[in-house]
C-alpha cells in the first residue's frame, strides 16, 4: 500500500509506481468515482471513454421517430404563434 498527503491547496501526489502502472501521465484528467467501498481514481484516457462505446446505441431515435418529433414540435410552435399573433389569415388583413 502506498500513501500520499493532501496539500493545503487540495493537491494529491499519485505515487510514481502507480502513475506508471496505470498510464497516468502529465496533463491526463483523473476521474474520482465514489463507490460503496470508497473512492476510485481512474485516468480519463482513451480506454476510459472506450468503456462507454455502444452504451446509448438502442436509445438513439430512428429517422421516422425524429421526423415525428420535429413535426409535433413545429405544430406546437405554430399553435403558440397563432395564439400570440393571430392566425395567418388574420395577420394578412
Amino acid at each position: 500500500m502506498e500513501t500520499s498527503i493532501l496539500t493545503s491547496k487540495g493537491q494529491l501526489l499519485i505515487p510514481k509506481r502507480l502513475r506508471n502502472k496505470y498510464g497516468i501521465k502529465s496533463g491526463v484528467k483523473v476521474a474520482f468515482i465514489e463507490s460503496k467501498d470508497g473512492l476510485v481514481l481512474k485516468a480519463m484516457d482513451e480506454a476510459y471513454f472506450d468503456q462507454f462505446a455502444g452504451l446509448l446505441k438502442d436509445s438513439v431515435p430512428s429517422t421516422e421517430e425524429f421526423k415525428t418529433w420535429k413535426a409535433e414540435e413545429k405544430r406546437k410552435e405554430e399553435h403558440r404563434t397563432d395564439r400570440k399573433f393571430g392566425s395567418p389569415a388574420k395577420r394578412s388583413r
